[in-house]
């Protein structure tokens, strides 16, 4: 098998630059990275113009275009700050206001797409913590230990799971995620409040719900807008359903969860007079990210630098389930923290499908879904919306520290992983 070592280097000059955002004096965002090098790959040859464009996953971009869309709406209007300030308002204490934060964010993150809600509740558990007087660190870190845990559970939660629900021939993968995925997720975020809850006891000691002064209402900045979005919203998440359950009974047509999403977007900017702002507040750095995401990784891919790492890895045995979910949840766990779960996920999709797996392995599949995902909780690398909430609380004079994510985030993980497993094993 011959190698070629050009699109290897530039791969590996990628990840060392993602590495060395970790640094405070190294600030160059994540998607300019992926973008120059995909720009790289194109412009040296590794890969042709016409397979780079090609390998561009259009499902999974509009997927995105449409609900960063639709987020930013709801941001924009206050309905995000609204229905978190709802679920502090029928807390009774401060740990039971932490446990409805945890659970309200872990939901919400399901079907809004984790980053978006890091990206958008970060500014809300600054002032949440800070009325508390409890440390941001431990409101910031449980957003992210939370957006990725109930990000888990549907085929629309993360840019991962999209990219696991639209490349695999999975079929029915709304449903198919809710199935293998929704029981242990719901479990993992049982156990995983506990362990905070006893982690973070000290910092709640001196902090009483008095303290928490909160009016929804007046998060509501745009009622008109609020209303728009969040009927919007509700229509796409049915919508995602229904494509499911159209599936099911045979039927065909020019409609997935792309252009589900898509429609969602359409709606939010028919409607709506302030379309220049919405467009304005949509995360177009991540979309830029994932359009180069693609382009890296397929030139990756035919470097043939993969498949010969493969000879020293767990061989993946598409005939025994069992030990392939094993293989995939400890890739996922390791490598992860080296490439951050979407990038790992785009390449060991092809090293799966070179192994044999395909739409029909749906454990396998959810297996990779799932540990990916839950592996971005491990350390500040494994998934973007952990640099995303720190980014975004960085900039406004707070924070928390590479170690003590770590800290909390392998006691969180390690039985979040052994409880997708064991679901995996008796579903």
């Amino acid at each position: 098998m011959t190698l070629y070592y050009l699109p290897i280097a530039i791969f590996i000059a990628v990840y060392v630059l993602i590495v060395l955002r970790n640094l405070r004096w190294f600030r160059i965002p994540i998607w300019t990275i992926m973008m120059s090098g995909a720009a790289a790959m194109i412009f040296s040859g590794a890969i042709p113009l016409g397979d780079a464009y090609t390998s561009i996953n259009l499902n999974v971009i509009f997927f995105l275009l449409g609900m960063f869309s639709v987020v930013a709406a709801m941001d924009l209007s206050g309905l995000l700050e609204y229905l978190t300030l709802r679920l502090l308002q029928v807390a009774k204490s401060p740990q039971r206001a932490f446990g409805l934060v945890l659970v309200g964010i872990s939901t919400m993150s399901a079907f809004l797409v984790n980053d978006t809600l890091a990206l958008m509740a970060t500014p809300i558990m600054l002032s949440v913590a800070k009325q508390l007087r409890v440390r941001p660190g431990v409101f910031l870190i449980t957003l992210a230990l939370g957006v990725t845990i109930g990000s888990t559970m549907t085929a629309i939660g993360n840019p991962q799971n999209l990219l696991v629900a639209l490349s695999t021939g999975i079929p029915n993968p709304m449903l198919n995620f809710l199935y293998y995925l929704a029981p242990p997720t719901l479990v993992g975020l049982g156990v995983t409040y506990l362990i905070l809850k006893w982690y973070y006891r000290k910092e709640f000691a001196n902090s009483t719900l008095a303290q928490l002064q909160v009016n929804p209402r007046e998060a509501i900045k745009d009622r008109k807008l609020a209303k728009l979005s969040g009927w919007t919203a509700g229509i796409v998440v049915l919508g995602f359903f229904l494509v499911g359950i159209a599936e099911l009974f045979g039927v065909q047509g020019n409609f997935n969860l792309a252009t589900v999403s898509l429609l969602g977007a359409a709606i939010v900017f028919l409607g709506s007079g302030r379309r220049k702002e919405i467009l304005r507040s949509v995360d177009w750095g991540i979309i830029i990210f994932f359009i180069s995401l693609f382009i890296v990784m397929q030139a990756f891919w035919e470097s043939n630098a993969l498949q010969s790492l493969m000879i020293y890895m767990p061989v993946l045995n598409r005939s025994d389930p069992g030990l392939s979910i094993i293989t995939i949840i400890l890739a996922s766990a390791f490598f992860s923290q080296l490439l951050s779960n979407v990038p790992f996920v785009a390449v060991y999709i092809k090293a799966m499908q070179a192994a044999g797996f395909t739409g029909v392995d749906v454990k396998a599949w959810m297996a990779l879904a799932g540990a990916s995902t839950l592996s971005g909780g491990i350390s500040l690398l494994g998934a973007a919306s952990n640099v995303i909430v720190l980014e975004q609380a960085e900039s406004r004079g707070s924070g928390f520290g590479f170690v003590e994510f770590s800290k909390i985030g392998l006691l969180v993980t390690i039985p979040n992983l052994l409880i997708l497993y064991l679901f995996l094993r008796v579903l």
